[in-house]
């Protein structure tokens, strides 16, 4: 699909600088009539005595070349005019009256030396009033401006020394927050100065920081979608939630490519049609497109039926002179299957049989005589009792 894409990007531009070359090739080279006139309008709109002096050199003898000529005198002409009339008025605005005027005139560079000799007092008392100034105000600010505007004035050393003091002080650690605006440089400031004059307001800009920061998060999640989480890391790429919103985009771009390939295996119109609702501004949105068209297309034009196979027999013609569809062949005969043994009939349950008895308990153990006296016998001995074996 994509070789294909690519194909046809190659055809389009080919096709349109085949275009392109046909109407360079149609359109037909300027005449020298038509040259001349872009030529005339050029100079009248510069309306210089140089503009008209290059159209001389290329028209000489055209139509226009005596107005051209005429217009150069004339324009010298008010040029002598015009400086007579300021060296004889020889104030700063005259001077640069004239230069705006004529700038191409011959006199420009001493209209220009002139005006500057005359605005030097007026430049040296003003300057003298800003120094002044901005060593009232003494910050870093006030010094950067002071020395754009007078880059060469006799305080300017002292300024640079007095500004390289000034940056390795918590007013420079405070200016190089303020000019990073982010949250880690305000975070930074208040731990190194958490007692400065600027910590106040470092604080409150650390707090709109995440108050906006919070609210274009939300803003993003409540949408949810690349675009939106692109959005905030551009607008905010030190904020609070930067994190979350690129683990978002990841999980995102691995939801959509899982729905993508599902999409494909099903290659169905339905199938493509519910990407697209799901993932309006996917990365294959255009790719299903194309898809869902080939398949309409297909739909709307399917294939020719296959051949009969060898051996088929014709159509025949029908009563009404139509040929009727040939006959389906017979159904193949049912393959063989064994006939089925009757199943055997189930045996009875056995018959009830009592448990068996249980066994006597064990009979107590019997009790000892106790033993008699000995009788002596008449031989001496005496006799044991029965139940005792002789000694």
């Amino acid at each position: 699909m994509a070789h294909g894409s690519m194909l046809a990007r190659w055809k389009m531009l080919a096709a349109a600088s085949a275009a392109a070359l046909l109407a360079a090739c149609a359109t037909a080279p300027p005449t020298p009539e038509e040259l001349e006139l872009q030529a005339w309008r050029a100079a009248t709109a510069a309306d210089t005595p140089s503009a008209y002096d290059a159209y001389l050199r290329s028209y000489s003898d055209w139509p226009n070349a005596e107005a051209a000529r005429q217009r150069v005198q004339g324009l010298l002409a008010e040029e002598r005019a015009a400086w007579a009339r300021t060296a004889r008025l020889d104030t700063e605005e005259a001077y640069e009256s004239y230069l705006s005027l004529y700038p191409w005139g011959p006199d420009a560079p001493r209209a220009d030396q002139r005006r500057a000799e005359l605005a030097a007092p007026r430049l040296a008392a003003q300057e003298r009033a800003e120094w002044a100034e901005v060593r009232r105000i003494d910050r870093i600010e006030a010094y950067e401006q002071f020395l754009q505007r007078w880059p060469a004035s006799a305080n300017s050393d002292q300024a640079r020394s007095r500004l390289e003091y000034l940056w390795n002080t918590d007013e420079g650690a405070w200016v190089r927050a303020r000019r990073l605006n982010s949250p880690g440089g305000y975070a930074d400031f208040l731990r190194a100065y958490p007692r400065s004059p600027f910590a106040i307001e470092a604080r409150a800009a650390l707090d709109e920081f995440q108050r906006r920061d919070d609210y274009a998060w939300d803003s993003a999640r409540r949408r949810d979608s690349i675009r939106e989480y692109e959005r905030y890391l551009r607008d905010f790429p030190d904020g609070y939630h930067r994190r979350d919103a690129e683990h978002r985009i990841f999980q995102i771009r691995a939801d959509e490519r899982l729905a993508w390939d599902r999409a494909r295996r099903i290659d169905s119109i339905l199938a493509y049609e519910d990407y697209r609702r799901r993932w309006p501004d996917g990365d294959y949105r255009r790719d299903a497109e194309r898809r869902m068209d080939q398949l309409r297309q297909n739909a709307a034009s399917p294939p020719p039926a296959p051949p009969p196979p060898p051996g088929a027999r014709p159509p025949q013609q029908g009563a009404g002179g139509g040929q009727t569809p040939p006959a389906s062949p017979p159904p193949p005969p049912p393959a063989y299957q064994p006939p089925v043994q009757p199943a055997a009939p189930p045996s009875p349950p056995p018959a009830y049989q009592p448990p068996p008895p249980a066994p006597p308990p064990p009979p107590p153990p019997a009790a000892q005589p106790q033993s008699e006296a000995p009788v002596e016998s008449g031989e001496g001995r005496e006799e044991q009792p029965p139940n005792q074996a002789p000694q």
